[in-house]
């Protein structure tokens, strides 16, 4: 008996109606009502949940941009307990504030416009991949797996900035590409918009406009690079001009050198973190105590280059682990937790092969270098897996390339047939 071709094997598969389902528009439109229904099952259950130092930090730099007094917070052992403020990026407390404004201070509403904020993320996703030269089966599989991200969902529910800048960058890389495509400038404008909201809400991202420039100039677009960039770095640049004048600091955040230092000690690990208990002498002020804080780190480093090496070079490969070893107990400790994070390594991986594999493609690009900022960031300082998040829902759609490409070897559209 002859076996049956390629062709021949996927051909009923094409006539079933969960197929078709699944290529349309109905099916995007689905994804973000279950994966935001799914995302408020978890703000309910985590409603009464004691919330994270720096969740506590958001809300009162928040409440105080709602009230017009600017970005200020409230430090026990601080001259002046309510001082201005560094140590958090900014967009995240106008953000907040925003939510107040309209609310009053109830952080439940905080979260629920975080939820409706992720339920974009199936259609930029299924753009992105569709940009790829992925079919629409597999763009959208890549969306689906993007909608009911689990740690996403979770970091929906409390009050880090993880949404809002996984939403920016994954909307931002997306319209790069497309400024890049159609040569014009009102994507341009976006991509650098959305990259200045990404790095005023996580530091981390604050490059990632200059970045993106570099390489539409590489794709000889020299406005439109030049757009990216100055919508794109003017807010981070707007926000170290306040330092210097408020702060006397031309800095992006002055939590630079208690990263370091929780990276850079005796009885730093890998996966140590927050475990390592420090004692800034806030007596000094912000500035002046990170700034301690980084000498000592730094005076480490030259004590022990080789340990800090390995540190860095162990912390950069925790990027990819998304269980962690989080101190503060609850459902983010939870067996469901580390199911969940172990479950989505598979997909992290192919997500760094979909990388290699399409390394030609722009998208791929954008896409390495925000995720070298991660490992980099994470290598120098400390590791944990919401540090990754805002980059996974791309991952998820160079998981489905990768998968393509390893099915299909020889289709040069990478399109599941």
């Amino acid at each position: 008996m002859n076996e049956p071709t390629s062709s021949s094997r996927f051909q009923p598969l094409r006539s079933q109606p969960l197929r078709s389902l699944i290529e349309s528009r109905r099916w995007l439109v689905i994804l973000a009502v279950a994966g935001t229904l799914l995302r408020f099952a978890l703000i309910v259950q985590t409603l009464h949940n004691q919330r994270f130092y720096d969740e506590i930090d958001y809300d009162h730099i928040g409440v105080s941009v709602w009230h017009g007094h600017g970005f200020m917070d409230h430090t026990i052992g601080l001259p002046e307990p309510d001082h201005y403020t560094a140590y958090r990026a900014p967009a995240q407390p106008v953000f907040i504030a925003l939510v107040y404004s309209v609310t009053g201070r109830q952080p439940v509403f905080v979260e629920v416009c975080q939820a409706l904020l992720l339920a974009t993320l199936p259609f930029l996703c299924s753009r992105v991949g569709r940009a790829l030269g992925l079919s629409a089966l597999a763009a959208n599989i890549g969306a689906t797996l993007a909608a009911f991200h689990p740690l996403l969902g979770y970091a929906s529910s409390t009050l880090y900035p993880t949404a809002i800048t996984t939403v920016a960058l994954t909307f931002g890389l997306w319209a790069c590409f497309e400024a890049i495509q159609r040569n014009r400038a009102s994507w341009a404008i976006g991509a650098g918009i959305a990259f200045g909201i990404a790095g005023t809400a996580t530091t981390t991202f604050a490059p990632i406009a200059f970045l993106a420039a570099v390489i539409v100039v590489f794709k000889r677009r020299v406005k439109l690079a030049i757009l990216i960039a100055f919508f794109g770095l003017a807010p981070v640049l707007s926000w170290m001009i306040r330092n210097k004048i408020v702060m006397h600091d031309f800095t992006v955040a002055t939590n630079g050198g208690y990263n370091l230092e929780l990276g850079a000690n005796d009885d730093a690990t890998p996966r140590s973190g927050n475990w390592i208990t420090l004692y800034p002498n806030w007596a000094l002020g912000e500035v002046k105590a990170d700034q301690l804080l980084k000498e000592q780190a730094v005076a480490w480093i030259h004590a022990h280059p080789a340990r800090y090496a390995e540190l860095s070079v162990l912390r950069g490969l925790a990027v990819f682990d998304s269980v962690g070893r989080p101190k503060t107990q609850g459902v983010n400790s939870g067996r469901l937790a580390q199911i969940a994070g172990w479950a989505l390594l598979p997909v992290v991986l192919l997500g760094v092969a979909g990388l290699i594999l399409r390394w030609r493609h722009p998208i791929a690009w954008l896409t390495a270098g925000a995720l070298g900022l991660v490992i980099l960031s994470s290598a120098l300082t400390l590791a944990k897996p919401r540090f990754r998040l805002p980059i996974d829902p791309l991952l998820c759609v160079f998981a489905m390339s990768a998968v393509v490409r390893i099915r299909r070897p020889e289709s040069p559209t990478n399109k599941v047939v």
